[in-house]
């Protein structure tokens, strides 16, 4: 038999909560296996993304020589890829500067052409509806052609984690403000060649990316539309109209067409 005494000491013991210092190593342990955990991630999405960096490269070091031929000084050239980060827009942008166009027609060019970053958002934070506001929001700048490719159709798809989708953004990033950097000094070189054509570059890419996207005979209705509907609003109309009938207005034409079931649970 334990006296009462003992006993009562053990359960004295027992039911004592226990100091802080003693949780405190075990605290620092998970704080620190999310640390290299996110790291990991992080790398992996890096180095998972640089054969499309690669890609990334090489219209970028066009970006920079087009952009100095353009009229743009090297450093203008640079901030334009630091601050807007969106190749389409920028190859756009290129013949509207020679022209002499005005900022407001530069930055309506820029919502237009990039309105489609909506529909992208929509599955991107689709795919990562258990993550926050503030995480979402973070990643949003990463959101551009290849990396929205990549998660959506490409090999990051199956893999539902923030810090490899930055890693992907850093990369895509990085390597985008490199090859414009590049590019440019480059242009200064190239000013008395040709330079005409190089701006296929970027719709080759396009191109690709659709191509290989194409999986139903809607997805192929929508493309043929949309080629149609650019090439008849660009002779009526001119300007840069087109752009925004195809890359808008028939995106949700064909979305409401297209509807998917809603499965109920």
């Amino acid at each position: 038999m334990v006296p009462d005494s003992d006993l009562a000491r053990l359960s004295i013991r027992v039911l004592a909560p226990v100091p802080r210092k003693r949780y405190r190593p075990l605290l620092m342990t998970a704080q620190r296996d999310r640390h290299i955990s996110f790291l990991a991630d992080l790398r992996l999405g890096f180095l998972h993304f640089l054969p499309v960096g690669v890609v990334i490269l090489g219209y970028a070091l066009v970006f920079g020589v087009l952009a100095v031929n353009s009229g743009l000084t090297v450093a203008e050239a640079c901030l334009m890829s630091l601050t807007v980060f969106a190749g389409a827009s920028q190859f756009i942008a290129l013949p509207m500067i020679r022209e002499g166009a005005t900022l407001w027609a530069l930055t309506a060019m820029a919502l237009v052409v990039n309105l489609r970053h909506l529909l992208y958002g929509l599955n991107i934070g689709k795919k990562y509806s258990g993550s926050g506001t503030i995480r979402l929001m973070a990643i949003s700048f990463g959101i551009v052609d290849e990396t929205y490719a990549f998660h959506t159709i490409g090999p990051g798809s199956s893999i539902n984690s923030i810090p490899y989708f930055a890693g992907t953004a850093i990369c895509s990033y990085a390597v985008w403000n490199v090859g414009t950097l590049i590019g440019a000094l480059a242009g200064k070189w190239t000013a008395a060649l040709d330079t005409g054509g190089l701006d296929f570059a970027m719709l080759a890419v396009f191109i690709s990316m659709v191509g290989s996207s194409v999986r139903r005979k809607a997805d192929g209705f929508v493309i043929g539309l949309s080629i149609v509907t650019a090439l008849l609003v660009f002779t009526t109309t001119g300007g840069y109209w087109h752009l925004f009938a195809a890359g808008l207005l028939v995106p949700f034409a064909a979305s409401s067409l297209f509807r998917e079931p809603v499965h109920e649970a």
